[in-house]
């Protein structure tokens, strides 16, 4: 699973997935989109709406371990992203010290993705861990 919050809605709107109104009015009251994959299409989609980025990312940590609830399998962690290492080391050093037994590594997201994101938007991923088998 992948989550991805976006900070600049900027992006959104450049892309098509944001009108300019949508846009003004999430500034002024601090929205965060949380967005995924749709697994179907493989389309970024808008998963959640949530106000300002400490809670987005808040958020994100729950659907993560939502999903350790049920993994029943080993799992690596991935902080990803767009042009804000200090907010993804944050952000890793936080989920990390969460699950002290899960791996926490550290990417950035591509120049496809980034751009429908924008600037300091932090993606959570996780994926099984094969080094562990």
């Amino acid at each position: 699973d992948e989550y991805f919050v976006v900070d600049d809605l900027q992006n959104l709107v450049r892309g098509g997935r944001l009108s300019n109104a949508g846009a003004l009015i999430g500034a002024v009251l601090k929205v965060k989109p949380i967005l995924t994959f749709d697994n179907d299409t493989n389309h970024i989609v808008p998963f959640e709406k949530v106000r300002s980025m400490k809670k987005a990312l808040k958020r994100t940590g729950e659907l993560f371990n939502e999903a350790l609830a049920k993994a029943d399998y080993p799992v690596r962690a991935i902080v990803i992203h767009a042009n804000n290492e200090a907010g993804g080391r944050a952000f890793q050093a936080e989920v990390q010290a969460q699950h002290p037994d899960i791996p926490v590594d550290l990417s950035y997201f591509g120049p496809v993705i980034g751009t429908h994101l924008g600037q300091g938007a932090i993606g959570l991923t996780w994926m099984r861990d094969i080094d562990s088998l």
